[in-house]
């Protein structure tokens, strides 16, 4: 019985890392067909304007989902480890004392992002009346919501990050930015271009 406690748990874990890795490519694949979308709009508000008959809510549609965009891709950047970074002091440091930086810098990035949350939060609520552009029946909301979302979003990239961390820390070898929200590579073949 004593057993059971630990592969039950570690069963548990399997499969939210599996409903995890499902989630972000639904994430990706909704901000790829957003981004596809906005390209498409802008193109064919350009094109119609060219004959003189004018889409009025194209840019407003863009504008909106650019916003989602924007944020969603920050959380996509920042689980593979995308973002813009200076480590050129850092990378001269010990595995352990990078680690351990890695660990604050994620700590600080939490209590941001929970910060974001909540003052996006009140945003959205404060702008719940508020029309967005030309499109009447869009409240403001809508576009103000990307940035706590997105944040709630990046506080699970961040925690996820800080506990593979943690859980790794003492694997000199073991580099956070290597890992990201994707299966392991099967080893074996190894393809060469």
């Amino acid at each position: 019985n004593r057993a059971r406690g630990p592969i039950q748990l570690l069963i548990r874990l399997l499969r939210m890392e599996d409903f995890y890795r499902r989630f972000c490519r639904l994430e990706e694949a909704i901000t790829g067909a957003m981004f596809v979308s906005i390209v498409a709009l802008v193109f064919s508000a350009a094109l119609m304007r060219a004959f003189n008959l004018p889409l009025v809510w194209a840019d407003g549609v863009a504008s909106f989902l650019f916003s989602w965009v924007a944020f969603l891709g920050a959380d996509i950047a920042l689980r593979h480890s995308r973002l813009v970074g200076v480590d050129i002091l850092v990378n001269r440091w010990s595995p352990k004392a990078r680690k351990l930086s890695e660990i604050i810098v994620y700590a600080i990035m939490i209590v941001l992002l929970i910060a974001f949350v909540y003052f996006g939060v009140n945003l959205s609520i404060r702008n719940w009346d508020r029309d967005f552009q030309t499109l009447s029946f869009m409240s403001y909301s809508a576009v103000t919501l990307s940035l706590p979302v997105a944040s709630a979003l990046m506080i699970i990239s961040t925690g996820t990050k800080l506990a593979r961390l943690l859980h790794r820390f003492g694997d000199d070898g073991y580099e956070v930015k290597a890992d990201g929200c994707r299966r392991p590579e099967p080893t074996g073949h190894v393809h060469s271009d």
